[in-house]
């Protein structure tokens, strides 16, 4: 009747009631509420037979199998339309034209018109059924089912049910890859985002080039990933795309099913474009806020760049071992070779390079938006501090100006250690030192400014300059020692020389806010003899001869060296 091949009116399904048979609801709820909703049992037949008779599990032992049981399924559902045809719900039509027959019960008065699979027809046998009166009996003892091929199989296509038999291989790689992916986003979704986990190898500092420490150095590490730490949800992901390509090259897996290998190969890669796809989306709060989070998201990132740019590589060598060596020659297309030729095409075109520019990207964006960040907060701490700070420099005693820019570096050198203690234990050492820094560059560049400015500096205000500047220098450098750091960034303690040189390395004005810090407790004979040096490489002559006039007064010496810088 309709409830199988067409739509069946609402009002006849409601008074007809439903029942439960075998914990399967059947009437109106099988049918549903909407009028005119199509086919509902033969949507339900094929939903459950794509549920029941499509193996979930993938194996060696289920791909030997899949044959027999498509053959079996194909058997199975003649047999099951065959009656249907016999009893008259079925043409022998292809379902192409969707040859549903007539519905037999189009000469039956509207009375007995109801739900045939309501409640009465369980108890009424004056209501028509659908069912033959011999539906019930049982069928003969299935014979050994015939093996079924292309030639016969669009004769035997008679409905959406022989149409799944028949492609019951394509649907099952299409259920591995849905699988596949099911399993991707649930690692995705349910997995927390902040467990992390440590990878990569310890990667001590390039040496200088040219220097003979340099000659010495393992060019191969420069292939190395360096040691931090990331989410057991990248490192997941991971695991699954590497479990999905070795099933892909397991010897087996050609043998009996020729296109679950590049199936498989596209789970595998689909996979990674999930993780750039949710993670960022479903945590994009936390990683533009927490900096831990940003730094996580970026080392994944950089991990699964570098992962995928190893990955086609090994597996492609892996699809290639496959192919005999006698048949990599082949050109594909030639019927001899079609098979063979599939993997050695799946061993051509196996690459995930492709992906590294996008995650690079990512890891840049992500990491590059949190240090914008951290530099408009550093602005905010530091900048309204030092607004009067320059005509303070004039004065011959402390004043509240000089009290506010302590106050200001104090500030940003706490907000720098807390940074550092998140960074720290998660960043790679060299993305470590590089944001940090560059943020140390911000801090330094806003005290540099107002001293470079001033136009009359006091002597008093250069002792302070200089204590200022020597606090700055040394907090800084306890920001790039990654150990046991001094509880005090202001310590008095002479400032280690491998910390000096460190920092030097990264952050670019550090130099400078040393050389302009000595400068302040220097007489023009030490400027003159610092000069020769080479003290004040990192200070521009124009700079230099400002900050003279503005701490000397006008002296033939002081003529001297302004002469001097004006002709570099």
């Amino acid at each position: 009747g309709k409830h199988l091949n067409g739509s069946f009116p609402v009002k006849a399904s409601m008074s007809a009631g439903s029942a439960v048979i075998g914990g399967v609801l059947i009437g109106t709820a099988a049918q549903g509420m909407e009028e005119g909703e199509e086919r509902p049992l033969m949507t339900e037949l094929l939903k459950q037979m794509r549920k029941l008779c499509v193996p979930v599990d993938s194996s060696p032992s289920i791909w030997k199998m899949m044959f027999d049981i498509q053959n079996v399924l194909i058997y199975e559902v003649e047999a099951f339309e065959s009656r249907l045809v016999e009893m008259g719900f079925m043409d022998e039509k292809n379902s192409s034209d969707n040859g549903f027959g007539d519905d037999p019960r189009d000469d039956i008065p509207p009375k007995q018109l109801s739900s045939p699979m309501g409640l009465n027809v369980l108890v009424d046998e004056n209501v028509l059924s659908p069912i033959h009166t011999n539906a019930t009996a049982s069928f003969a003892a299935t014979p050994t089912p015939p093996t079924f091929n292309a030639e016969n199989k669009t004769n035997s296509i008679r409905s959406p049910l022989s149409e799944l038999a028949h492609s019951l291989l394509q649907s099952y790689m299409e259920k591995q890859r849905s699988s596949i992916l099911n399993n991707g986003r649930s690692i995705l979704l349910s997995t927390d985002y902040h467990n992390s986990v440590q990878v990569g190898t310890p990667v001590p500092d390039p040496a200088e080039l040219g220097s003979l420490e340099s000659i010495d150095e393992d060019p191969l590490l420069a292939f190395d990933l360096h040691q931090c730490s990331v989410s057991t949800t990248a490192q997941q992901i991971l695991q699954l795309c590497r479990s999905t390509l070795d099933k892909a090259t397991d010897n087996e897996a050609a043998e009996m099913l020729d296109d679950l290998r590049p199936m498989l190969y596209r789970a595998s890669r689909e996979l990674l474009d999930l993780f750039r796809a949710i993670i960022p989306t479903m945590y994009a709060s936390e990683v533009a806020s927490i900096p831990r989070m940003a730094a996580i998201l970026h080392n994944d990132c950089v991990y699964l760049a570098h992962e995928v740019s190893l990955l086609g590589v090994e597996y492609k060598e892996k699809f290639r071992s496959l192919v005999p060596s006698s048949a990599r020659e082949l050109v594909p297309g030639k019927e001899s070779g079609n098979e063979l030729n599939k993997i050695q095409l799946l061993s051509d075109i196996c690459t995930f390079v492709d992906m590294v520019p996008a995650f690079r990207d990512l890891a840049t964006k992500t990491m590059g938006y949190m240090i914008e960040l951290q530099k408009s907060q550093l602005y905010e701490l530091v900048k309204p501090r030092l607004e009067n700070f320059v005509p303070a420099l004039s004065s011959n005693e402390s004043v509240t100006e000089w009290d506010d820019a302590e106050t200001a570096l104090r500030a940003a050198l706490y907000h720098l250690k807390h940074l550092s203690q998140s960074w720290s234990q998660v960043l790679s050492r060299e993305v470590y030192h590089l944001s940090m820094g560059n943020l140390v560059d911000t801090v330094f560049t806003m005290f540099l400014g107002p001293v470079l400015k001033a136009s009359e500096i006091t002597d008093p205000a250069s002792r302070f300059v200089h204590s200022l500047y020597l606090d700055a220098g040394r907090g800084a450098a306890n920001l790039f020692f990654l150990g046991p750091m001094s509880t005090d960034s202001t310590s008095v303690l002479p400032m280690p020389e491998e910390k000096s040189s460190t920092v030097s390395k990264y952050a670019v004005m550090f130099n400078k806010m040393q050389a302009v810090g000595r400068f302040m407790v220097m007489r023009l004979d030490d400027i003159q003899r610092a000069l020769g040096e080479g003290v004040f490489q990192s200070v521009t002559a124009r700079e230099l001869a400002h900050l003279i006039s503005a701490c000397f007064d006008e002296s033939e010496k002081r003529s001297s060296l302004l002469n001097a810088l004006a002709s570099k």
